[in-house]
């Protein structure tokens, strides 16, 4: 049950170094706390809070694993390799992707509720 626990904290400690690593996480989080805030005031429904949490939890694991897979390879490799490059490239688009289609599932979200504020 210790080592349970300790993974816990370990995990913890995680998401502590991955919010305080730079800009990208900051202002995911803020984008995360305004749809919630958002979502809080009109009233999402169930299904909609669904795909909201779904891609909160997408976006911030794939930034999280970007961030680890750079400082993994910045430790490996400290001179500038373009393979190394490409690799932080291919995982900084992975984010990219998620990003935007979670924008694009906000968006429809804030269309479809600012009809019903204005």
């Amino acid at each position: 049950m210790k080592d349970r626990f300790s993974s816990f904290l370990y995990a913890f400690r995680g998401i502590f170094y991955f919010l305080n690593s730079g800009w990208n996480a900051r202002i995911q989080c803020l984008a995360a706390v305004c749809i919630t805030v958002f979502g809080l005031i009109v009233g999402f429904e169930r299904s909609e809070w669904l795909a909201v949490i779904i891609c909160i939890g997408l976006v911030m694991s794939l930034e999280a694993i970007n961030t680890a897979l750079e400082e993994l390879a910045d430790y490996v490799e400290p001179e500038r390799k373009p393979e190394i490059g490409r690799i932080k490239d291919i995982t900084a688009g992975a984010v990219l992707i998620a990003s935007l289609a979670s924008l694009g599932v906000g968006l429809i979200l804030v269309f479809k509720y600012s009809r019903i504020l204005f």
